[in-house]
């Protein structure tokens, strides 16, 4: 059996426990990362993305916002804005909001911030999309 590692994933309302997993590939502001047991220390920055669990022969998928993991020689801790199980993402209302962003995008007032928050929920909404997608 190959070493292995613990992995929570942290947000707001919810903890999600993976238990003892042997990879993780994560999103990073610079690219995709991966984590396999006795990865150096560190703390990395997330972007929205794509997790990607693997434990034994099973993947898990999870969409995911920014946020930061915390990498130890026993596991991982990732804290994030959101995670979402590709198994409970909603793709009505994936799409539905990412309709509702763009909308604000072509019809805001062209104001910096609200600007800034339609680019990041669209972001956040094709996330969800392409994760639900998944087969």
């Amino acid at each position: 059996m190959a070493a292995q590692f613990h992995l929570e994933i942290i947000t707001p309302t919810k903890v999600y426990d993976e238990g003892q997993v042997d990879y993780l590939r994560a999103p990073g502001v610079d690219g995709a990362f991966g984590v396999m047991a006795g990865h150096t220390d560190s703390i990395m920055a997330l972007d929205i993305g794509e997790l990607k669990v693997v434990k034994g022969s099973v993947n898990k998928i999870y969409a995911s916002t920014k946020g930061f993991a915390e990498i130890t020689k026993t596991g991982v801790q990732l804290l994030v804005e959101s995670a979402e199980p590709q198994s409970d993402i909603d793709l009505t209302r994936a799409q539905k909001a990412y309709e509702r962003a763009k909308g604000h995008l072509n019809h805001g007032q062209n104001k910096m911030d609200d600007e800034l928050r339609a680019q990041r929920a669209i972001a956040r909404a094709l996330n969800r999309l392409k994760v639900g997608k998944r087969k």
